[in-house]
Formats: C-alpha cells, sequence, structure tokens
C-alpha cells in the first residue's frame, strides 16, 4: 500500500473513531477500544514506510 493510500484510510479510520465515541459517549467501550487500535495499527504501518 502506498503512502497516500495510508494516509486516506488513517483519515478514515480517524473519522470513524471520533464519530463512534460521539455515538457511545465513551472511551472506554470495547468497540472505540478496537477501533482505536486498528488506528494505532495503520499509523504504525505509516511510521514504518517512511522511515
Amino acid at each position: 500500500m502506498k503512502n497516500k493510500d495510508i494516509e486516506k484510510v488513517i483519515n478514515k479510520k480517524k473519522k470513524e473513531l471520533r464519530d463512534l465515541v460521539y455515538i457511545k459517549n465513551s472511551l472506554q467501550d470495547k468497540e472505540v477500544y478496537r477501533k482505536s487500535c486498528e488506528l494505532d495499527e495503520l499509523v504504525v504501518k505509516y511510521m514504518r514506510a517512511t522511515g
């Protein structure tokens, strides 16, 4: 996956996370935690790809 593609996915996941936190009204919800982990994995992947 190219860096620009990863950036797009990261931005999409960030929006999903924001929306989910708003809906759940909690940072401690399991679904929020899982979405946050997905975002973390993408950020690490991006950081590794960009050196």
